[in-house]
């Protein structure tokens, strides 16, 4: 059996943290090894983790996701390493999903899955999918190839090595997930979207203007910086194609201007709640 290793870059998420532990902790197959990278967490985020015996800490000075990512990937000692966020909770047969796909199809290079989040606005009750489909549409139509979310991928050991000395740390010019998506894309790697991959999560913050408008910078930016190194004109390039990714275009311009407008009317809403959350 191929042997995962799972990542979980960490940042003071203390709220989250021992839910998202938990739930590896019922995986039906365990992972070889779980690295929670600590990027100077200033709460107890750390703490909890140790509080768990099949958890190993890793630290990372250097501040943001990408330098936390890049860290816990290069400690991985497992033919596959999976990726998560501190706020995912991961279903029970997540790590035996990633493993059998894995193991079953030789050329796999990367594999990204699904996730309920909260259909409403700070409300956790009701969720939905739909936010992590609209998503993929969206950025597999403006890549025209897929690309990996990091809060829910996996990739193998041996592809992680190709680009680890190409992907970018800067995190305010590329979305860190895409990034190195891309760049496995580029040289010919296969990614594959498992719908059936999934983990949940309270956290949904799309509609917050300041992430939205961040995001959509970096989005610009990652796309313009493959452009120019050549991952997004790769002959190599697995490319989805007008059909496969009309629903993607569809979501980005009937989708795109709604959801714009709607987070600038629920900008004071947000800001006084995640001013409350963070204190």
């Amino acid at each position: 059996m191929l042997k995962l290793s799972l990542i979980i870059p960490v940042y003071n998420e203390e709220r989250h943290i021992r839910a998202c532990l938990d739930a590896v902790a019922l995986q039906t197959v365990m992972p070889t090894e779980v690295i929670v990278v600590d990027n100077n967490c200033t709460d107890h985020s750390i703490e909890i983790a140790r509080g768990y015996d099949f958890v190993t800490i890793v630290q990372e000075p250097r501040q943001g996701r990408g330098n936390a990512r890049t860290a816990g990937f290069n400690s991985a000692s497992g033919d596959i390493i999976g990726r998560i966020d501190a706020d995912s909770r991961i279903h029970s047969d997540w790590a035996a999903k990633v493993i059998q796909r894995f193991e079953s199809d030789s050329e796999l290079a990367g594999l990204t899955g699904m996730s309920y989040t909260p259909f409403i606005p700070f409300v956790v009750s009701v969720r939905t999918t739909l936010y992590s489909r609209a998503y993929y549409w969206f950025a597999h139509a403006a890549f025209d190839t897929i690309t990996m979310w990091g809060a829910n991928m996996a990739m193998r050991q041996s592809d992680w090595q190709k680009v680890a000395g190409k992907v970018i740390l800067d995190d305010s010019k590329v979305h860190e997930d895409q990034d190195v998506s891309l760049w496995i894309a580029g040289q010919g790697g296969k990614i594959v979207q498992d719908n059936s991959l999934l983990m949940t999560t309270d956290e949904q913050s799309y509609q917050y203007l300041p992430k939205l408008l961040h995001y959509a910078h970096l989005y610009e930016s990652t796309k313009s910086i493959h452009k120019k190194n050549g991952n997004l004109t790769s002959p190599k390039l697995r490319r989805q194609g007008f059909l496969r990714t009309l629903p993607g275009r569809l979501t980005a311009y009937l989708l795109g201007i709604p959801l714009f407008i709607i987070s600038f009317a629920l900008f004071p809403a947000y800001y006084f709640y995640l001013s409350k959350i963070n204190r």
